[in-house]
């Protein structure tokens, strides 16, 4: 490898300073090694890009080269791209974000087939069910877990519960605490 490539001083860094994509790491280092810093800098063409990476900044101006697809200015630190473009890929993420929600993420084949057989074999009729004194158990391939009370009262799922009525339940039976046990509900 030539010089520009691979720089020895780095070696115990175990990291070289390269500018297509900054990161956390390489700011920490940068802070701690100055010549590190200097390298680093030296290879960032943008003195904006890395005066916001030092700063920790998401974005930085770059107003020689707009976007080519929507006009903007705002640049992404850690790897150049539009930082416009990039919240709109991701927008409904976000929001989901924002909101307190998990992101959507997509399948993979294998999990989504392995959720299409589950259904199905529940749909089939397939279960397993078993008996702990008063409590009835079935537990079905989807996960779904359906109690049968000692009075008779009876709940389709017991994920409808609150976590806090599940274990007032296992302190108070503990028949109840071994069905939930043996339905891996540790």
């Amino acid at each position: 490898m030539t010089a520009s490539h691979h720089d020895p001083r780095f070696a115990l860094h175990q990291r070289q300073p390269r500018a297509n994509k900054l990161d956390a790491k390489q700011r920490a280092i940068c802070q701690l090694d100055n010549a590190y810093s200097e390298a680093l800098r030296a290879r960032v063409r943008h003195k904006g890009r890395f005066s916001a990476f030092m700063d920790g900044a998401a974005y930085y101006i770059d107003l020689e080269a707009p976007c080519p697809k929507c006009g903007a200015m705002k640049r992404r630190t850690r790897d150049r791209s539009c930082y416009t473009c990039h919240l709109k890929r991701g927008g409904a993420n976000f929001e989901r974000i924002k909101a307190g929600l998990a992101p959507d993420k997509i399948r993979s084949k294998a999990s989504h087939l392995d959720i299409l057989a589950r259904k199905r074999a529940e749909a089939e009729g397939e279960r397993l069910e078993k008996q702990f004194g008063g409590f009835k158990l079935r537990q079905y391939p989807t996960g779904r877990l359906m109690v049968t009370f000692p009075d008779g009262y009876v709940t389709d799922d017991l994920l409808t519960y609150l976590p806090q009525e599940v274990f007032a339940l296992r302190e108070k039976h503990p028949d109840f605490n071994d069905a939930l046990n043996w339905a891996g509900w540790r």
